[in-house]
């Protein structure tokens, strides 16, 4: 039996997404990194490959970390959409989506305990499970 609840899951997704392209330009977070990659036309912002140890470069953490937290931003805006448009059709989010959803969250919360994944990805996966139907 199909329990309609209300849709939540996806708008919850998008809005983080949001948020974290927001926070991406503010000064403190990774502000200063972004208008360095406005200044390149966010076109070969740092080494790739050439950063690698391997190849006798190294990494600048903060320019990798400022890309993929910005990156990351629009992946969660569209799979947000994605678990919308999946609740709109089908009235609620299967629990294999959920488990997913879950066991992404908590991988990068057991790598980065103190991040958004632990207290926001990983509270709304579990939630999204909650309120999930049964494996289809």
């Amino acid at each position: 039996m199909k329990v309609q609840h209300k849709r939540i899951h996806g708008k919850l997704l998008m809005i983080t997404g949001i948020v974290h392209i927001i926070l991406v330009v503010f000064p403190g977070v990774f502000g200063e990194q972004f208008f360095q990659f406005a200044k390149n036309i966010f076109f070969n912002i740092n080494n790739g490959l050439l950063g690698f140890p391997l190849f006798g470069g190294t990494i600048n953490n903060q320019e990798l970390a400022a890309f993929w937290f910005f990156y990351a931003g629009p992946l969660m805006f569209m799979y947000g959409q994605l678990l919308d448009s999946y609740e709109k059709k089908n009235g609620y989010i299967d629990k294999n989506i959920s488990l997913v959803f879950i066991s992404v969250s908590f991988l990068g919360a057991y790598m980065i305990p103190l991040s958004g994944m632990t207290f926001l990805l990983l509270p709304q996966g579990i939630y999204m499970y909650l309120r999930s139907s049964k494996v289809s």
